[in-house]
């Protein structure tokens, strides 16, 4: 399989959206210094009990697994076997999700709610800042080899989220600015929203308010 080629060759490998305990006790005995992995918010938080709730709009790849892969998943994560956090985003629309299977669509928003679904699980102790901080931007710009990304320190890149870790609100499907409109987190009591982003020492959002000024640049690989 895909580790035994990686250290057969000698060549890095990437296991992306892992879902299931068993995965990741496998990764647990078998990764390499070669080898990395990450796991999505919703294969933490949510498993299969969602789909009565959901329905369609739980269909992904991966799919949603059981609650003790959720928590086989989470000890992973803290012990290091899992280097990271992505959000597999995929903003179908309400309308496109309708579709009867198979036609309907595979895969559910998450960019704006990962941050604080994160947040608020450090808040409850599962974790700590400084783990959010890693998962979600030191390990990320670390594995991918991205210049000047991932800390704040002289000499790099000025990118910062600052986040309002007092105030709690649920998530709301009218609020989401992706263009799909909806969270299969609609309803969640969360902490940690962002309330601003600089983004190479620009401001591009600040309580609400989009600064059109603030543009990005092309990623340099170290």
């Amino acid at each position: 399989h895909a580790l035994q080629l990686s250290r057969r060759f000698q060549r890095r490998l990437h296991v992306l959206h892992l879902s299931t305990g068993a995965e990741a006790e496998l990764l647990r005995s078998e990764k390499t210094a070669l080898v990395s992995t990450e796991v999505t918010p919703q294969h933490l938080l949510l498993n299969r009990s969602a789909y009565g709730r959901l329905g369609a709009l739980a269909q992904m790849n991966p799919p949603l697994r059981d609650e003790e892969d959720n928590q086989v998943l989470w000890q992973a994560l803290v012990d290091g076997v899992i280097d990271c956090i992505a959000t597999d985003h995929a903003p179908h629309t309400l309308a496109e999700k309708a579709r009867p299977y198979p036609q309907s669509p595979s895969g559910m928003p998450g960019v704006e709610t990962s941050l604080p679904l994160m947040l608020t699980q450090a808040r409850a102790g599962r974790c700590s800042l400084a783990d959010v901080s890693r998962w979600m931007s030191q390990r990320p710009a670390e594995l991918y080899g991205l210049a000047g990304k991932g800390r704040l320190a002289v000499g790099w890149h000025g990118d910062l989220t600052v986040v309002d870790l007092r105030t709690i609100r649920p998530v709301r499907n009218g609020e989401m600015v992706s263009k799909c409109g909806w969270s299969p987190f609609d309803g969640w009591e969360l902490v940690g929203w962002p309330v601003a982003t600089v983004v190479a020492g620009v401001v591009g959002y600040d309580h609400g308010v989009f600064h059109e000024g603030c543009r990005g640049s092309a990623l340099q690989f170290a």
